[in-house]
């Protein structure tokens, strides 16, 4: 049995209760005695004077993976790696008979030009995508027929205004044949689940909160909550406890079970802030991080419940 813990998000630096956060966080990952933990990007602004957040969460006493967000790579994609204590930007780690591994998707295409984030915005300008490098690193790590659980930032599933990988289906090419159990993403400051050609993706909601901006451009609201700035704060750190049971007699079968957890809003809600339903940029933005029980046996997943 496996079990880890899953974050996304915290964006430390701007975030309200952020200490508070943190606790939330480390204090679950205790009680739950996972494995490891992993923060699926964008955890805080990648400067000395935010050193103590990592230092936080190590201090959960299992080993701590980082997924790189892009608001992480703001600077130099150095500077942020040593910031973070990463070796190398994209990697892959191994508990017992499952290998986890760790995209980078900051990365933009400018004609036939791959580059890391800080993001270029500009004509025929392709982000975020997996540049060929990655790809070619992927492939290779995915031959040894073992079962894999992918981490990313961006989502290869949230189509909604082109937020998801741009190359996904390069991505997806390479799954085929794989038993790939779960993928899991942040960025996308919400909640949501599908299942695509056998291959479960699990989105992450934040730790801190969604960004919604004032929908309607109410002039009064916008005075109202200008100190908001279109956030709409949870009350908690939402986080996700993954469990995955492989079956000792079955090659490739077993289950996942994804324990999410219930919220609230931290004052404000997004009602009030002129969005008329809780959904957001493609995903949901209910104070929550949804639950799921997933089999797998070969390729095939089926949710239980």
């Amino acid at each position: 049995m496996i079990k880890f813990l899953a974050f996304t998000d915290l964006h430390y630096d701007y975030a309200t209760q952020g200490d508070e956060r943190i606790r939330q966080l480390v204090s679950r990952a205790k009680s739950e005695e996972v494995d490891f933990v992993v923060s699926l990007g964008d955890i805080t602004a990648p400067f000395e004077q935010y050193s103590h957040v990592i230092e936080k969460v190590k201090s959960c006493g299992v080993p701590f993976y980082q997924v790189l967000g892009n608001h992480d790579v703001k600077v130099d994609l150095h500077q942020t790696m040593e910031f973070l204590g990463l070796e190398e930007p994209y990697y892959s780690f191994t508990h017992g008979e499952i290998k986890f591994l760790v995209l980078n998707s900051c990365y933009y295409r400018q004609g036939n030009e791959e580059h890391s984030f800080p993001e270029i915005k500009g004509e025929g300008v392709d982000t975020p995508i997996i540049p060929r490098e990655e790809l070619e690193w992927l492939k290779k790590e995915l031959e040894d027929e073992k079962d894999y659980v992918i981490f990313s930032h961006h989502s290869f599933t949230n189509q909604f205004r082109n937020r998801a990988v741009r190359n996904r289906q390069d991505v997806f090419e390479l799954f085929k044949g794989k038993n790939i159990l779960l993928c899991m993403n942040g960025h996308d400051h919400g909640n949501d689940f599908k299942i695509i050609d056998q291959v479960p993706f699990y989105t992450m909601n934040s730790a801190y909160a969604p960004w919604i901006g004032f929908p309607n451009n109410d002039g009064a609201l916008m005075k109202k909550y200008e100190y908001l700035h279109g956030y709409v704060p949870y009350d908690r750190a939402l986080s996700a406890v993954v469990t995955i049971e492989s079956d000792a007699d079955r090659k490739h079968s077993g289950v996942i079970q994804i324990e999410g957890m219930n919220g609230d809003y931290e004052s404000v809600t997004p009602a009030e802030l002129g969005l008329a339903e809780p959904r957001w940029n493609g995903v949901s933005v209910e104070p929550k991080a949804s639950s799921y029980v997933i089999s797998f046996d070969g390729m095939k997943k089926e949710i239980c419940s």
